[in-house]
């Protein structure tokens, strides 16, 4: 089914007011959440919803709690999230890394206690299209085994390095091949990977995506390299931070709360003129893009550069959102 941005967003907003959310939260968050699933990001908007109230229900999320600032160093901020709503926090802390990027060039803000935070190319993209470089990621509960390993020791731990200019260039990935996100997404449509996620029971690579999210044999992302990226991440956010790495979190807690965040800007003006900035971008992006094709039919990807395109269609054609996932919401 198709459905609009305003008809999610009322949908989300009755939910979260239903389940005792202060009315300016939950229309913060219900947008939030309307608009990562208009941006194309159906994995981490309308598909992650009920797993949202889920937590909220547990006590997992507090919905009434705010974060406060434990530490300053200058540029470099030490924060408790108090385990309040994750989406709402890290667009506060976000907004904080720039509020110290304008202080001193580049503004760092590390979270403990946090929750999921949803879309995290969100957040890089809030810092991008306001002309900062953005930089932030998150650890998590254990989902992926390290390299060489069968059982789940390290986390997903997304990235997001976001460039400003028109458009904005922006990384945002997980440590594994795949989210387990977008695993529901091609589960759901009954597609098959476009390349290898993880491996089936038996030990073998396999694009099928249900094997995978029951038996969480997920691949690393570059296979060493991502897993070695996953726990590096994991130590530096959990020494800035000063909150619980990985282990702690799935060892301690009984579900992926209080985890750790870092949150990165960076003034560019400061460093470049405009002109020439965005003659830099432009030769880049151009570069790129006049290479020849492997596939002519294919264009060349460029990261975060399809997300305008998505926009632009959801709001002319109307939402997808898969009836299941909004048979489970209305439901809620």
């Amino acid at each position: 089914m198709r459905l609009g941005h305003a008809e999610l967003k009322q949908e989300f907003k009755r939910v979260l007011l239903g389940c005792g959310v202060a009315l300016d939260k939950a229309e913060a968050c219900a947008t939030l959440f309307a608009d990562t699933t208009e941006t194309g990001v159906y994995s981490h908007g309308v598909n992650r919803f009920p797993r949202f109230i889920e937590q909220l229900k547990a006590g997992h999320i507090r919905p009434d709690a705010e974060p406060q600032c434990l530490l300053s160093l200058g540029a470099i901020e030490q924060w408790d999230a108090r385990r309040a709503i994750g989406n709402l926090t890290a667009k506060q802390m976000m907004d904080r890394a720039m509020t110290l990027a304008d202080q001193h060039g580049i503004g760092l803000v590390a979270l403990r206690n946090a929750n999921h935070w949803m879309r995290g190319g969100g957040y890089g993209y809030q810092a991008a299209e306001k002309g900062y470089i953005g930089i932030c990621w998150t650890n998590s509960i254990a989902v992926m085994p390290p390299w060489g390993a069968k059982e789940c020791r390290i986390g997903t731990n997304p990235l997001i390095v976001a460039a400003p200019g028109d458009p904005v260039t922006m990384v945002d990935m997980s440590m594994s091949m795949f989210s387990y996100g977008m695993l529901e997404v091609n589960r759901l449509a009954g597609r098959q990977l476009p390349v290898d996620g993880g491996f089936d029971d038996a030990g073998n690579l396999t694009r099928d995506p249900a094997p995978i999210e029951k038996n969480r044999r997920i691949l690393p992302m570059g296979y060493w390299k991502g897993s070695g990226l996953s726990i590096v991440l994991d130590m530096i956010a959990t020494l800035l931070s000063g909150g619980l790495s990985v282990a702690e979190v799935t060892e301690e807690m009984d579900d992926e709360y209080n985890i750790s965040q870092v949150f990165i800007a960076i003034e560019v003006d400061r460093l470049i003129d405009g002109p020439s900035r965005d003659a830099k971008l432009e030769r880049i992006r151009d570069y790129v893009q006049s290479a020849e094709r492997a596939d002519p039919a294919a264009p060349i990807r460029m990261p975060g550069h399809e997300f305008p395109q998505l926009l632009a269609e959801n709001r002319q054609n109307g939402i997808s959102v898969d009836d299941r996932v909004w048979a489970r919401i209305k439901a809620l």
